[in-house]
């Protein structure tokens, strides 16, 4: 399978210390989120919300028992 490689990109990776703030919030609220979504808004490129869904399952059948 052929590598992606894109020309825009540097190879060096990403260190936390190198985010803003709006992008340290996305990166955190995905980590929070075991089951859900996470929704970034943007204008003109620049992150302005992010909005957090998280899905609690209960099931109903073990809490009759």
């Amino acid at each position: 399978m052929p590598v992606r490689t894109d020309t825009h990109r540097s190879a060096t990776p990403l260190l936390l210390t190198t985010l803003t703030l709006e992008e340290r919030a996305v990166i955190d609220a995905i980590r929070e989120t075991q089951f859900g979504a996470v929704e970034v808004v943007l204008h003109q490129a620049r992150i302005v919300q992010v909005v957090r869904t998280e899905r609690h399952r209960f099931d109903t059948a073990q809490a009759k028992s």
